[in-house]
């Protein structure tokens, strides 16, 4: 099972956007993908609930009950083959959680217990570097980190950096995406200039019809600017988990094959 984090310190540079978008591609590729948002805004969690769906959070302090009370929690989405585990309005509780279950070394069994049912787990993360935050990143394979193009911005990586090495002497991959770009902007130019391997993800109307819609942009949008780019950044992923050996093709993983 691959683990794919979505995660910025800050808030407001697109987090919850990649990470809808991106597990919304993971499921093309058919893979069995959940989304858990960590994130109190519950943004993703609402834009992929079925619309008949009244309650769409997650009660936290229910997860020390254990792993098995968690996965009672998790549900579908409107896409076959996406599965979502809600946000908590009260973000100290999920963040408690996650720090106790560190603690307890309860967060492997969860991690192990879901690989049984899905092959791609994406993350929306809460902005900060919380303690939680760190913990819940151990067991991720790769990082996706939104980035608005600006020097400050930039800057704010080489933090990210230092902060998941703290404890551990190391991190996960680090991909930097430049989020949110306005090509009329000369900043917005420069730093694309400066860091020419970055994937680029553009400001576009798109972007703001998901809310509108509720729908992820491959889904009503596929041929648009951005639709294809964020179809080319899970393909990117996609390469480097199979490369890492975290998510195996169909063809190689016997279970799947023999359904």
């Amino acid at each position: 099972m691959a683990v794919v984090a979505v995660y910025n310190s800050k808030g407001g540079v697109g987090k919850s956007t990649f990470a809808i978008n991106l597990a919304w591609e993971s499921v093309q590729q058919g893979h069995r993908t959940l989304l858990w948002e960590l994130d109190e805004q519950g943004d993703s969690s609402w834009i992929l609930s079925p619309d008949d769906r009244v309650n769409c959070t997650t009660n936290a302090k229910q997860f020390v009950l254990g792993s098995r009370n968690i996965l009672q929690q998790i549900h579908p989405s409107k896409f076959s083959g996406l599965s979502l585990l809600d946000g908590d309005p009260n973000i100290r509780a999920t963040e408690n959680f996650l720090v106790l279950f560190a603690r307890q070394q309860q967060l492997s069994k969860l991690f192990a217990e879901l690989e049984q049912n899905y092959d791609v787990i994406i993350l929306d993360c809460a902005p900060g570097f919380s303690d939680a935050n760190r913990k819940v990143m151990l067991f991720a394979h790769l990082v996706v980190v939104p980035v608005i193009p600006s020097p400050l911005a930039v800057r704010g990586l080489g933090k990210i950096r230092k902060f998941m090495t703290l404890h551990r002497g190391h991190h996960a991959p680090i991909l930097p995406v430049f989020s949110m770009v306005d090509r009329r902007r000369k900043m917005h130019n420069l730093s694309l200039n400066e860091n020419p391997d970055w994937p680029v993800i553009d400001m576009a109307s798109e972007v703001e019809q998901m809310t509108h819609r509720k729908l992820p942009i491959g889904s009503f949008a596929p041929n648009s600017r951005s639709g294809l780019s964020f179809g080319r950044l899970w393909r990117g992923i996609e390469r480097k988990l199979f490369e890492m050996r975290v998510l195996r093709t169909k063809v190689d993983d016997p279970a799947r094959s023999a359904s």
